[in-house]
Parts: C-alpha cells; structure tokens; sequence
C-alpha cells in the first residue's frame, strides 16, 4: 500500500458538439432531481439496445435518450445510453447534471453525455464527451467502451475506458484507461488520461485489466478518485483484481494500489475474484475517506462466486481495513452460496444518527444473485453501518413489506446502487423484474427492520414509461 505523487499534464478541449438549444427538458418550474434511471436494453425508435435513462423529476419522470432536446447522436442499435449514469452538480449552479455512459456507441468506442440541469430552464447545452474529438486525447476505436463507468464531482467527470487497448502497437489489449475531464461554463475545460502506464501507479499494463471498470469520486482534503481494475492479474492469477485511490487526479496524483494481497486486507489473492469490481467512497471532512470494494468472484468454502466486499480507510497517507463482509460473516443474514455476487454493487454514505456520537459511514451491499426460496436471482440489499459499533444485519429484498410487488425470479434486486440526499436512503435497482425493470427507494433504516413505506416504480406501472431492464443503473446526489 504506497503512496506515489506525480504531476501531469491537462490537455486543453474545446467544445465537443456544435450549438444546441439551451437546457434539456425545460420545466415550468424547476426540477428536483430525485433519481436516475438507465434501461440501457431499451428499444428505441426500433433500434435494440439502443437506451434511453428515466430521470425522476419531482413527482413526474423524464425521458431522455439520444436525439432529443438537444442531446446529441441519433439512438441506434446496441448504444446502451444509461449503461452507466452519475448525478452531481458538475458545473457547481445549484442544480443536480446528469452524466450518462453509451458505451455501444459507434460499434462499442463509445460516448458520454453531460446534461445539466435536466428538466430546469437556464442550464447549459448538454455536451457530448469522445475520444478524438473537441481536444480529448486518443482515438475512438471499437470496442473502447467508452462510458462503461462515470463518477463526477464538482467541475470533474470522470470515464471508464476498460476496453482500451495499450503499449506498444496497442498489444495490451483492454488494458484499460481513465479519462479525468475538466468543466467549466459548461464546457470542456481540460483532459487528464489515467492509466497503469501512468508513471508511479502500482500495478502493470496487461491484457485484460480492465482499468476503469468502476469508479468513484468525490472531496476529501481534496479531490479523490476511486478506479476498479477488476481484471488486473496477481502473479499467476487471472483477474484477481485491485483498485487505485488517485488524489488529485486531474493535476497532481497521489496514488494508492491496493489488492487483497496487500498487508491488513482480508483474504488472498485468487483467480476471478474480481476485487474492484464494484467501488464506492464516502466522503466526509470529519472522517476518513470510507472506501468500498466489491469482490463478487470470491470463493467461499464450497460456494463458488458468493462474494465478499472490503471497507477501506484512508487518511490520505495509508489504507486500512475498517471491516470485510460477507454471508459468512456472523450477523450478516443469508449464507454463501454458488453466484450470489455479494458485491457485485456497493453505495456507500455518510449518515447522522440521533443514536450514534458523530456521523456514521452506511455501506450498501447488492447481491443480485442471491436466490429467494425457489426465486433463482431474486436478488437482495444487506446494510452495513460502520462507526464505532458496526453493525452488519441490515437487509432487504422484493419479498419486504412495502416494496408493492411479489418477487420475481431473476429480478436481480440490488444489480445497481446509489445513496439518495443525506444517505437516509437508498436506490435500488431490479433490472430483470417481470422482464421490463423497477427501481425502489427505501429509507435506510428500512433495512434494519423499521417498518416504512418505500417508493416503488416499476416500469410501465403508474405512469412509470415501459422498459427492457430498467434499473440496469441507477444514481441519486446524496449531497442534495
């Protein structure tokens, strides 16, 4: 676990697209964004899979997909718009942007979409983000899957490029990259590209790593990211995993790697555990920075792929583990078994609590493979509160009162998390629900036993637009 420094450059970018009528979705009254929504399977104007993202504006939704009010391209077959999706305030005017991965787009280069402001009138033209184009550095090439993961904070977005291919003749095929881009005025303001090739990063450029497969980001001291390279390979073992925790990362890196062979992490590396697959970061000036990672191809006993998540501190000088989980871990409900992909999403938050002394850090945990009785892939959320006394019980699932349907097999409750405003509560998504999707929200302590009433929306129900896997991603502004 060490810490590195280098200094790089920015590369200055100019527009991405050419003019478009200010704001997308223009309201009569300002929106509050609640939520996010990605159906990246859905079929538009006749295309497959081209996507489109649900933005839940106040009590009503938003539909946005590529083409219309002002957004750029056209929705073709296999773009996946809403594959992946982030919300922040980028351009830091009050109002919750939303940043949206296509990364099928152009036979799978991919693209980014940047809207502010959606569904409130004044915000800037949304802008499109491309290799290659308006000053971002390299070339838009197939299979780059540009977007696959976005995070952003405050005048930064951050992109996923997993599929990128590195070193010499490009050989290192989907190393994997990062591109760190600057905004201002709405605009591209700059462009830094992360990579295993980045001088002082741990970790080697190698087929298959996958750097960049997710992401988080937000403010620490000072402005941190999160990369997951759940492909990178630990000695002989194929797609072991590790993450990198990047301070600064547009200017001045100081960089962390971190694999479950480093020193204090619980476990060892092993083939296809996958560690940072998953990643989330909470962020709170009174604590340190609280990081998540998924392991959702650890092993457990007999159980192949039952899956595990580690809870890191960092304090901006070194990495701890505050706590690893998993089924096995006495008080976590359920127990291990073959797929359940305990990790393969995580959210994580920082929440008061009357109970608590001081702010607490909240893990959620998605197994979407977890089985329900005879529900193959029904899926479940546990809950993971670290403070002073952890606690490590909570759990919830379709089958909870209040989440206002059955349980459907393969739903895949919990394939995608977020924390909503002040991490009182959470955003699920069940991709696979009834073969068209659904979204949940559900106050926190809702998985600690607390009977409430959670925000369900299934789609093509109660003025929910209908779906293909909605809820394949989802994303909320905990800040907000």
């Amino acid at each position: 676990m060490t810490r590195r420094r280098k200094i790089v450059g920015v590369a200055v970018a100019g527009v991405l697209i050419a003019p478009v009528p200010t704001g997308v979705a223009a309201a009569a009254e300002n929106c509050e964004l609640r939520a996010a929504a990605g159906d990246p399977a859905a079929v538009v104007d006749g295309q497959t899979r081209a996507g489109a993202v649900q933005v839940r504006c106040g009590d009503r939704w938003l539909t946005l997909r590529q083409g219309t009010a002002g957004i750029a391209d056209q929705p073709e077959a296999g773009d996946r718009f809403g594959a992946s999706v982030a919300v922040t305030d980028v351009d830091r005017n009050g109002a919750a942007d939303l940043i949206v991965g296509a990364p099928g787009e152009n036979n799978g280069a991919g693209a980014v979409h940047v809207v502010f402001g959606p569904g409130n009138d004044g915000q800037p033209a949304p802008i499109v983000l491309r290799q290659g184009a308006g000053g971002v550095p390299d070339l838009s090439e197939p299979g780059d899957g540009y977007g696959s993961a976005v995070a952003a904070m405050g005048g930064t977005v951050l992109v996923g490029v997993p599929g990128e291919d590195l070193g010499d003749g490009e050989a290192k095929v989907d190393a994997g990259a990062v591109q760190v881009v600057s905004i201002r005025g709405g605009q591209v303001d700059g462009v830094t590209e992360l990579n295993q090739d980045t001088q002082y990063f741990d970790g080697t450029v190698e087929s298959g790593d996958r750097f960049g497969a997710s992401l988080a980001a937000g403010s620490f001291d000072k402005p941190t990211a999160v990369i997951g390279v759940p492909g990178e390979d630990v000695a002989t073992k194929k797609d072991a995993g590790m993450i990198h925790i990047v301070e600064d990362p547009v200017v001045a890196i100081e960089e962390t790697g971190i694999g479950q062979d480093s020193a204090g992490i619980s476990g060892a590396s092993e083939p296809g555990d996958r560690f940072g697959a998953s990643v989330a970061a909470a962020w709170d000036p009174s604590l340190p920075v609280r990081v998540a990672a998924g392991v959702p191809g650890e092993d457990l006993g007999d159980a192949a792929d039952a899956g595990m998540v580690t809870v890191l501190g960092y304090d901006g000088r070194q990495v701890t583990e505050v706590l690893a989980v998993h089924q096995g871990t006495a008080g976590v409900p359920g127990a291990s078994e073959d797929g359940d992909g305990f990790g393969t999403s995580v959210a994580a938050g920082v929440i008061e609590s009357a109970s608590a002394p001081g702010p607490e850090v909240s893990v959620a945990i998605g197994s979407p493979g977890e089985d329900l009785g005879d529900l193959v892939d029904a899926g479940r959320v546990h809950g993971v509160q670290v403070g002073s006394d952890p606690r490590v019980d909570g759990v919830v699932s379709q089958e909870t009162d209040g989440f206002g349907d059955a349980p459907k097999a393969r739903a895949r409750f919990g394939a995608a998390l977020a924390f909503g405003p002040g991490a009182a509560s959470i955003v699920a998504g069940a991709p696979g629900h009834d073969g068209e999707g659904a979204v949940h929200a559900t106050p926190w302590r809702a998985l600690f036993g607390t009977a409430v009433v959670a925000d369900n929306w299934f789609a093509g129900r109660d003025g929910v637009p209908a779906g293909s896997a909605f809820g394949s991603s989802v994303a909320s502004d905990p800040t907000g």
